[in-house]
């Protein structure tokens, strides 16, 4: 897999989605499941395939991207060759650019780069999809581009208003659309492609000069010249995480010891920025049931249905129930709080109860005291 340069970017995020969740960090550095980041995820899959050349287009605020992944040293992409480069967000006069204008104004670093294969990918779409497999594929069948689905029956609307890929009578794609939810089966779009560097290029170009396209997408259906495309169908677990009430139940998802198994060690392991931290201390008279708890948290008080991360406090008489709770926040003593997501840093002051529901959390800020 040494012939393929991945390029991760989070092409439809909208900070007005997630509420608070994404003032202070991109959509992609979201905590998810005790200690880990939604990037983790990607990047673990990427270099699990071995593919060892990677950008990570950055978004806004940078700092917790920095911080977090640095030089890509807990993926083995500390690498003098290839390796991981972290790119800034592009803006394009004053305002940010739009998926092909930032791949189109990092164009050098596509020439530059020897691969001659490119794997797209959206990072808020959590699956372990098999990219060796996608690329024997599309090799053997000498395709131009690859893109990556699932077959689904929306039967609840989950999938509303998600990307789909609609099909010609020999079942291949002919467009891209949005499930309005008028099929029975569905051909959804997984967030990645896969593609020839030098088509890749040319439609770059083309979708810049006709102003025809803002995403990598809909410019590979718009691009007139003669391609080959193909569908590779995965059939790996999905969750596809576009606003605060996906990442809630996401993240609750994790609690399905089938579904947290799989997520976490089934073809290959995930890995994340390491720290050290003590073991989790549960005193006396607390109570954890069906819940995931990070090291470095003490526990005194009632959990359930919960996910606890590093460094939480909970202190006696608390309970928390359908809650997540993010880094180095504190429970204070009697507090209640149910279906509650907590940004870093929060302090629950003692008896304060916080209800949300299953479609409507309760959020704090980063740093919010309550009292």
């Amino acid at each position: 897999m040494q012939n393929i340069l991945a390029l991760i970017y989070s092409s439809e995020f909208d900070e007005k989605n997630y509420d608070t969740l994404c003032k202070i960090r991109p959509d992609y550095m979201l905590p998810f499941g005790c200690r880990y980041r939604i990037i983790d995820f990607t990047l673990s899959n990427i270099t699990n395939h071995n593919i060892s050349s990677v950008i990570l287009y950055g978004g806004e605020p940078l700092r917790s991207t920095l911080d977090h992944v640095g030089d890509g040293r807990n993926w083995e992409l500390n690498r003098r060759s290839g390796g991981l480069m972290i790119n800034p967000p592009v803006y394009n006069r004053s305002r940010l650019a739009n998926e092909i204008e930032t791949y189109y104004n990092t164009m050098k670093h596509f020439i530059d780069n020897k691969r001659q294969y490119i794997y797209i990918t959206n990072p808020m779409y959590i699956s372990k999809v098999n990219i060796t497999d996608a690329y024997e594929k599309m090799e053997e069948e000498n395709l131009d581009a690859l893109i990556f689905t699932q077959t689904k029956k929306d039967d609840y609307g989950y999938y509303l208003n998600r990307r789909i890929i609609n099909t010609d009578e020999n079942g291949y794609p002919s467009s891209v659309g949005i499930n309005l939810g008028l099929e029975e089966e569905i051909n959804l779009f997984t967030g990645s492609l896969l593609i020839k560097k030098d088509i890749f290029m040319d439609l770059l170009r083309y979708s810049i000069e006709k102003n025809n396209a803002t995403n990598i997408l809909d410019a590979l259906f718009k691009y007139p010249k003669n391609k080959s495309l193909g569908l590779y169908k995965s059939k790996e677990s999905l969750r596809v995480i576009m606003d605060t009430l996906t990442y809630f139940e996401a993240s609750l998802d994790l609690l399905d010891r089938d579904y947290f198994d799989e997520i976490f060690y089934k073809q290959g392991m995930v890995y994340t920025k390491s720290k050290d931290e003590p073991s989790t201390e549960y005193l006396r008279g607390s109570k954890v049931r069906n819940s995931l708890v990070a090291n470095g948290a003490i526990i005194e008080g009632d959990i359930e249905n919960s996910i606890i991360f590093r460094g939480v406090k909970v202190k006696k008489g608390a309970v928390i129930k359908n809650s997540i709770i993010f880094q180095n926040s504190e429970i204070g003593e009697g507090a209640i709080l149910n279906h509650v997501i907590t940004d870093k840093d929060t302090k629950v002051f003692e008896d304060v109860k916080l209800f949300g529901n299953r479609t409507h959390p309760y959020l704090t800020d980063k740093g919010e005291h309550i009292k």
